[in-house]
C-alpha cells in the first residue's frame, strides 16, 4: 500500500511542487494561512470556493484548484477492494 510518507515523497518530487505538508485537522486551513501558497491544489472533485482553505487562498488572491483523478487511483479504494476479497 501507499503509506503517507510514500505519497508525500511522490508529491514533493514533482518539480512544480514547493511544499507538501501532513496535517491531522479536518481541513488544512491553519497551514494554508501560515504558508500562504500562490497555488493550493487538492485532488478530487472539490468546489474550492466552498472549502475553508480554498476560500482563504482565493481571498488573498491565490489560486485554488481541484485536480481530477485521472486514473481512479486511491489508497482508500484499494483497501476497500482488498478487504472485500
Amino acid at each position: 500500500l501507499n503509506t503517507l510518507n510514500d505519497r508525500l515523497a511522490v508529491l514533493a518530487a514533482l518539480e512544480s511542487v514547493s511544499l507538501v505538508v501532513e496535517f491531522d485537522e479536518d481541513t488544512a486551513l491553519e497551514t494554508v494561512l501560515e504558508a500562504r501558497p500562490d497555488i493550493y491544489a487538492k485532488g478530487g472533485d472539490y468546489v474550492m470556493s466552498a472549502i475553508p482553505e480554498g476560500q482563504a487562498v482565493l481571498a488573498y488572491g491565490g489560486q485554488a484548484v481541484a485536480i481530477d483523478f485521472e486514473h481512479d487511483r486511491s489508497t482508500t479504494k484499494l483497501l476497500t477492494k482488498v478487504r472485500a476479497g
